[in-house]
């Protein structure tokens, strides 16, 4: 026997449940957060224990960071065919499995082996949360939520950093391992208690003569496999690849100030313990940003207030370049930097979500973070390779400023270039089908 439940689309989902499922997935891009800076917490000691050089590390921060994005490459697509929940819940426990064995890791080619496919666990985990989280709430509200869920990215690294610092000098650089493996197979339990095991199909007319009913979307619980969705079709490529161009450049950005903003404030005299501040003044400022930012995306789509984040972030990028000798000026100006900038990308994908239909959406998400996860990997080198040059501070902020503006421009251009009938998909009314035994599994 089938119910079915017909509820307005301004509406969505039971609010109690809406708050369940986002704070999940909250819970889970903190985990995400802890993880991808895992190895920067303890790479001193770790690099000590192992014996390895800089060089040697670097590569195994780089294995890491390819399993990311060829993650989110593949869970994504794979998740719009497969289902949300089958595909995140995967995730974890490749994520898990693979982060609790680098704790056991005797040599740097074992580490970076397992930090490849532990990172193909956890890139592929941000796609189908961001989709979980946008389908289960109303349009109005899904651009808002999104980022909600994506604050816990900087939210665990702040967390994550500080309860880092206490295992690692108490029990060594293993237990930090431990702890994230074991934090994303504990996350298994909420995930199939909580998120709902339901996979939208794409929007049918269920009416001909009645307007409204034909525009629902129906949410059908099918074990079925869909055909994965195409981010670039249906006229979607201008906008698709505008949106790459901005996330690629500002995340390049982004990689390189959390990548060395300490050094530099080290090089211009800061302690190195105070120096360390720099980074966390950064993922501060992420969070209030991401705060503001959700607000906003209450009354409207958050891509203009994306492409004015950024261009403030160019401006006070430049000016960073020539007042980082300021002391504690440059603290505060890191924090401005980080809301602009850093709290602008949490928002990408509640704006790949707004981009890209139910069948499309995983896909869009996955590949969309792909390429940042690609910025992560191409800022890091090539600010190394221009701080080795010694090119002074005012020129190197400048074109960080430069690639800030670019990925304003991206915003804008994906926003002038998007279909806009996605919501309307939506409709009005949203019907929802679950069966019985889901119901009273709580499924």
């Amino acid at each position: 026997m089938m119910k079915q439940f017909d509820t307005p689309a301004t509406a969505g989902l039971p609010a109690t449940t809406v708050l369940w499922i986002t704070l999940v997935c909250f819970a889970i891009s903190m985990i995400d957060g802890l993880d991808t800076l895992m190895l920067s917490f303890i790479a001193p000691l770790l690099a000590k224990s192992l014996q390895i050089d800089h060089a040697t590390l670097g590569r195994v921060f780089g294995a890491g960071f390819v399993g990311t994005m060829l993650g989110s490459m593949t869970v994504g697509p794979a998740a719009d065919r497969f289902g949300r929940r089958p595909m995140l819940v995967l995730a974890l426990i490749v994520t898990g499995c693979f982060t609790l064995a680098c704790a056991f890791a005797s040599s740097a080619g074992t580490l970076a082996a397992l930090r490849f496919v532990g990172g193909v666990g956890m890139g592929g985990a941000i796609p189908p949360l961001a989709a979980i989280v946008a389908e289960s709430s109303s349009p109005q509200r899904r651009s808002s939520l999104v980022i909600l869920m994506c604050i816990g990215f900087p939210a665990g690294v702040v967390v994550g950093g500080s309860i880092s610092a206490v295992l690692m000098m108490q029990y060594g650089w293993q237990s930090v391992f431990l702890m994230g493996g074991a934090s994303a197979l504990i996350a298994l339990i909420p995930v199939l208690l909580v998120i709902p095991s339901q996979s939208p199909s794409r929007p049918q007319s269920v009416a001909q003569n009645d307007a409204p009913t034909a525009r629902a979307m129906s949410v059908r619980t099918s074990r079925r496999p869909q055909a994965i969705g195409n981010p670039l079709g249906q006229g979607r490529l201008p906008a698709t690849l505008a949106l790459w161009f901005g996330v690629l450049a500002s995340f390049i950005v982004s990689s390189f100030l959390i990548s060395f903003i300490p050094t530099m404030l080290n090089m211009n005299g800061v302690a190195p313990a105070r120096a360390a501040f720099g980074a966390i003044a950064l993922n501060i400022g992420a969070i209030f940003g991401a705060l503001v930012i959700s607000v906003i995306a209450r009354r409207m789509e958050p891509f203009v207030p994306v492409v004015i984040g950024f261009l403030g972030s160019a401006v006070l990028t430049f000016v960073l370049g020539h007042i980082i000798t300021a002391g504690n000026v440059a603290f505060v100006m890191l924090f401005a930097v980080g809301a602009c900038h850093i709290g602008c990308q949490l928002t990408f994908p509640a704006i790949a979500s707004a981009l890209y239909p139910v069948e499309a959406r995983g896909a869009g998400i996955g590949w969309a973070m792909a390429l940042a996860r690609a910025g992560s990997i191409i800022g890091p080198m090539v600010g190394g390779i221009l701080l080795s040059e010694r090119l002074p501070f005012a020129q190197l902020f400048t074109f960080t400023a430069v690639l800030a503006v670019c990925g304003s421009l991206g915003i804008a251009l994906a926003n002038r270039w998007r279909l806009r009938d996605n919501d309307a998909q939506m409709g009005s009314t949203a019907s929802v089908v679950i069966t019985d035994l889901e119901m009273n599994h709580g499924k």
